[in-house]
């Protein structure tokens, strides 16, 4: 009898807390009324408390530690580690290094009081990615943490190759795209400058009204002379860019490579072009020739000065074209077509003596009048340039009138005095000038070849000339492309390559392949590859200052 009453209160008590439980579910589900309710992406991103949450949702760490493997940190900031310090030694990032740090139940609480103000319960994002191995293998981990630490949230990978995905961020084709941006000079603005409301590059379609004067004051107001104060400025305002949680980080990326024992002298660089090969050399002939076989994961989407945007096109324009100056060996600033120059007490004129040697590669000089030519074209609203801005950035005078169409191209403050010898001016001092002479968007362009080309300027290697070491050739999109040593450049008798050799190969273990059997001189080790080469004593890892990041499309719609 006691057995069976047992039982029974032991039933009883069973029912009770199923019920209990039961009654608590039914509780839960009464207090989320919006849990079946969708909203869009374009409304959830509106949001801060959304973006915050995304942002710290994901683990950086094992992205660079797991997926990558290849010396890239995580990047819990946007203005990258080592890349600028102030006189005194002390680097950018002191102030504020950690913002927006992977933590998934502060996500969780950021998600929730999104979900609380717009009341929603389902999202679908569309998250733009590269079609490379990388871009796969990031995007897919990414997907699988947001999914698994903000319920309700569905993401969806978009691959594209990477014009195709430059030109759909651009076009605001996406509520989240994995981006990379590296310095164009060496000054903490080439990062912030991008998120200035209409900015070139701002494809969130941010805009602050304390975030644009602070960068005003930065670039050409009056703390432009003030060193210590528009340092702190400018790390204030990367406070605001991640108070907003406009992009969220996601590393710093590492290169690991290996290379041919009898491969030597190719220069890396933080600006402008990765790579360049004026001073390369190889004791292996191919054919009798001097020539270096490599790898590029992208075509070059355009030769156009004026409208390159991406590394691809900046390293090969570094290789077969040439401005003022030109970056040497750990990027020293080097004359180039300059010869001299002179600088007003004020800062505020620059005058260029130009060398008389200098050719195109159609036999034309290259003279001072290319570069009011081209830097007029930069800034001219009808030619669209994405980079128009450099020309504001380097403190030209009356770029941003040209640039909105509000005067016209002749006033920009870039005049030839005569054939060699150019005038600049600027509306303010500006530190970082010259650094900025050596990018390709203040290279020269011939006005006669470039006016007859028309809409095909820089679109095939007939329709464009060189200046460089190098000219371009067998350009096949899908394929490769080729430098050439330039038998016309005043600086022939240093360049010691014949050919610079490219092939179009996405997939790292082809590349790698192709090294081992000695089908290609140098190779980018993706993480599955590290530890076999590691010890190789043709082994190199490099720090880069290139930060990879979540860019949110927050009105770009």
């Amino acid at each position: 009898m006691k057995k069976r009453l047992s039982l029974i209160l032991a039933i009883m008590m069973l029912v009770a807390v199923i019920s209990g439980c039961a009654e608590k579910a039914t509780n839960v589900q009464s207090n989320n009324p919006y849990e079946n309710v969708e909203i869009t992406g374009a409304e959830l991103l509106q949001n801060v408390n959304a973006r915050k949450a995304i942002s710290m949702a994901f683990d950086k760490l094992y992205i660079t530690d797991q997926i990558l493997r290849n010396g890239s940190v995580p990047a819990n900031f946007f203005v990258p580690l080592n890349m600028v310090h102030d006189e005194e030694g002390n680097d950018f990032r002191n102030a504020y290094s950690e913002m927006n740090v992977f933590n998934s139940e502060e996500a969780l609480n950021y998600w929730n009081l999104a979900k609380e103000e717009l009341k929603f319960g389902k999202v679908n994002l569309d998250f733009l990615t590269f079609d490379n191995d990388n871009g796969r293998r990031i995007s897919e981990f990414i997907q699988g943490q947001l999914q698994e630490y903000l319920p309700g949230l569905s993401v969806r990978i978009v691959q594209q190759p990477f014009e195709n995905k430059l030109e759909m961020a651009r076009n605001g084709q996406f509520d989240l795209n994995l981006a990379g941006w590296g310095p164009d000079y060496q000054d903490p603005m080439t990062f912030l400058d991008m998120f200035v409301t209409d900015g070139g590059y701002n494809d969130a379609k941010y805009s602050n009204s304390q975030f644009d004067e602070n960068i005003r004051r930065a670039k050409s107001g009056d703390l432009v002379t003030d060193l210590i104060a528009r340092w702190q400025l400018l790390q204030e305002t990367e406070r605001i860019l991640f108070e907003d949680a406009v992009i969220a980080p996601v590393y710093q990326r590492g290169r690991s490579i290996v290379e041919q024992p009898y491969v030597t002298g190719i220069r890396k660089h933080n600006f402008g072009g990765d790579y360049t090969f004026k001073a390369a050399d190889t004791t292996r002939l191919v054919n009798g020739e001097k020539v270096i076989r490599l790898v590029e994961t992208s075509d070059i989407p355009t030769m156009d000065i004026n409208k390159a945007t991406d590394a691809v096109s900046f390293q090969a324009m570094a290789n077969v074209n040439e401005g003022l100056f030109m970056l040497g060996e750990n990027d020293v600033l080097e004359l180039a077509i300059a010869t001299g120059y002179e600088v007003s007490e004020d800062g505020l004129t620059y005058i260029f003596d130009l060398r008389d040697d200098s050719v195109w590669s159609n036999g034309d000089q290259v003279t001072a009048h290319d570069f009011v030519y081209s830097w007029r074209r930069l800034g001219n609203p009808n030619t669209g340039a994405q980079y128009a801005f450099m020309l504001e950035t380097a403190g030209i005078k009356n770029a941003s009138a040209v640039m909105n169409g509000e005067v016209a191209l002749e006033e920009l403050g870039v005049r030839a005095i005569d054939e060699y010898t150019l005038e600049v001016t600027l509306e303010t001092p500006v530190p970082y000038f010259l650094n900025m002479m050596a990018f390709p968007s203040f290279y020269p362009i011939n006005e006669d070849f470039a006016e007859a080309m028309g809409d095909r300027f820089g679109t095939s290697v007939d329709t464009t000339l060189y200046n460089g070491p190098f000219v371009l050739s067998n350009w096949q999109i899908g394929y490769g492309f080729e430098f050439i040593k330039n038998p016309n450049y005043y600086g022939a008798d240093e360049v010691k390559m014949d050919r610079i050799n490219f092939r179009i190969i996405k997939d790292v273990a082809t590349s790698v392949n192709l090294f081992e059997t000695g089908e290609i001189d140098r190779v980018r080790l993706s993480q599955d590859f590290v530890e076999k080469y590691i010890e190789d004593p043709n082994f190199i890892r490099e720090e880069e200052p290139v930060i990879f990041y979540i860019d949110f499309n927050i009105n770009n719609r």
